[in-house]
């Protein structure tokens, strides 16, 4: 009688720490910045990130990608083709290849008031395509409207 008591328990706090580990949207800001950023909560996980200098009128978009598969590109920009709500639009990424991490990164500067952002505003999801790899990312829970709001040009 306790063994599946105590299994039960078992699989209820393995199910609770995997949860835990789940990517979401959170929007913070700086002084001079705003981010929204899709990873696991207080970690060095980011899955993709929008971010601005406060009232500025631009959104950069992050993509984290593998190091190995930028660095086989040698070049220092790549096209990031985003695609939301039936708007693409395509944007040269500026890469950063980290030598010494698995991960790397492609980052473009889009204008806040680009047809794309009005499209993310409605989509429930968007996806990047770098390198010829394609990432679809949710939006649900993602506060768009604050980040566009900040980022607007003053």
């Amino acid at each position: 009688m306790f063994r599946p008591l105590s299994t039960f328990i078992a699989l209820a706090m393995l199910a609770g720490t995997a949860h835990a580990q789940e990517r979401e949207w959170v929007l913070d800001t700086s002084d001079e910045d705003a981010y929204l950023i899709f990873g696991v909560p207080d970690s060095d996980d980011v899955g993709v990130s929008l971010w601005c200098p406060i009232g500025r009128g631009v959104v950069n978009l992050f993509v984290p990608r593998p190091t190995e598969e930028l660095r086989k590109l040698k070049r220092k920009t790549v096209p990031l083709t985003v695609t939301a709500e039936g708007e693409t639009a395509t944007f040269a990424g500026k890469v950063d290849i980290n030598a010494e991490a698995a991960t790397s990164s492609a980052e473009a500067e889009i204008p806040a008031n680009h047809a794309l952002m009005k499209a993310m505003a409605k989509a429930d999801r968007f996806s990047v395509r770098v390198a010829g790899e394609e990432v679809v990312y949710p939006l649900y829970a993602a506060d768009l409207a604050g980040l566009f709001d900040l980022c607007a040009k003053r």
